[in-house]
């Protein structure tokens, strides 16, 4: 009798237990597992994130749960820097949440040195200096060096340009200027009641210049001789400055 209570009690023990360690093996399975499986099966599609910069494209990624690597910089004619221009996987593919999108940065259109447009340097000999740096920046070109030197011309009047006029240069190469310094100051020769040629011939002597020439006709001075001059004689001006003159012409 009391064998049999025992034997009892022992079936119903085990048989307890056996429910419980069932019971704790299917609760582990049922909110354990599935979660882990999940985890490592876990499928996403991979997004497009060509031609976007590499932050924005490591946000998206990462908003799916992919990793991201740049693998390599290369020029590219329309993309610009640092943004996407190849991924792998591409867009629309199906892979495991985790995954390394590979991808290729753009380093920006390559500068082709060959296709350069070159310009053929303008004559700015004897211009003022700043009339020639205009007349050169409206041709895409622009003045380095203003060097000066010792002339008979007017002080800053262009004498000689480096690369010389007529040569091919490209916007890149500046443009160095050989300027007048003056060569000091002279008188203005008496020009009146001479002729013209003249008047050049004593100009040249003092280290001056023939000006602007214009015509009157008048019947108290002889015809073809200069009646006005400006500067007047005397006057102390640079060499290499011009003197204009006023011509008594006969009337047609």
């Amino acid at each position: 009798m009391y064998y049999q209570q025992s034997s009892a009690k022992v079936f119903w023990i085990s048989f307890l237990t056996s429910m419980v360690v069932s019971g704790l093996v299917c609760f582990t399975f049922v909110y354990f597992v599935p979660n882990v499986v999940s985890g490592e099966s876990k499928m996403v599609e991979v997004p497009d994130v060509e031609n976007l910069d590499l932050n924005k494209a490591e946000m998206i990624l990462d908003e799916k749960g992919l990793k991201i690597i740049v693998e390599d910089e290369k020029f590219h004619p329309t993309t610009k820097k640092n943004r996407v221009i190849y991924q792998k996987p591409t867009a629309g593919e199906t892979v495991e949440e985790g995954t390394t999108v590979r991808i290729v940065l753009s380093k920006g259109p390559e500068a082709n040195i060959d296709e350069t447009e070159e310009i053929v340097v303008p004559s700015v000999i004897g211009f003022d200096v700043n009339q020639a740096k205009v007349y050169l920046s409206e041709r895409g070109l622009s003045v380095g060096v203003v060097e000066r030197q010792e002339s008979e011309k007017a002080k800053d009047v262009v004498l000689q340009t480096i690369p010389e006029p007529g040569q091919k240069v490209t916007e890149a190469v500046p443009i160095k200027l050989i300027v007048s310094s003056g060569g000091g100051k002279v008188a203005v020769p008496n020009l009146r009641g001479k002729s013209e040629y003249r008047a050049r011939i004593l100009l040249e002597e003092s280290g001056l210049d023939l000006g602007r020439k214009s015509y009157i006709t008048s019947g108290e001075h002889a015809f073809d001789i200069i009646i006005r001059q400006s500067p007047e004689p005397g006057v102390m001006i640079e060499k290499g400055s011009k003197v204009d003159i006023t011509v008594n012409r006969e009337g047609r």
